[in-house]
């Protein structure tokens, strides 16, 4: 019960520190968070190439990122999905949550094979393993 309780919360501060981020710095260098995943650069549409799948959290299993290769995705927390788009630019990753209130985020990220490293707002540390199908 009490994990429970802990998972629930840490799954809000999540979602806080993501619209703090995206409401707090006043824009985000001029990505609009619009549908569409490839950017322009071969090096580019290559790293939105590696991201395409399901990347579960090491630290809470039930938190999954999907990004699909037309910049669509979702993350689900638990069984709490947000539906969300996504753009590749410079090593970060910007996404756009489609649910009324949230502001687009731009998150650095760090892709070594099958684990992916997305820094929070905060600039710590949240590893992903690649769901192999």
């Amino acid at each position: 019960m009490k994990r429970s309780k802990y998972v629930k919360w840490l799954a809000i501060l999540g979602v806080i520190a993501l619209l703090c981020m995206g409401a707090g710095c006043g824009g985000n260098g001029g990505e609009t968070g619009e549908s569409g995943a490839a950017s322009g650069t071969s090096a580019e549409a290559d790293s939105t190439a590696q991201l395409i799948g399901q990347w579960q959290s090491e630290n809470l299993p039930d938190y999954i990122y999907t990004f699909n290769a037309d910049g669509t995705g979702q993350y689900d927390m638990a069984g709490n999905i947000l539906e969300l788009t996504y753009t590749v630019q410079d090593g970060k990753i910007t996404m756009t949550f489609l649910t009324q209130g949230y502001q687009p985020v731009t998150l650095a990220y760090v892709l070594d094979g099958d684990r992916l490293n997305i820094k929070d707002s905060f600039g710590s540390d949240t590893f992903y393993n690649r769901v192999q199908n």
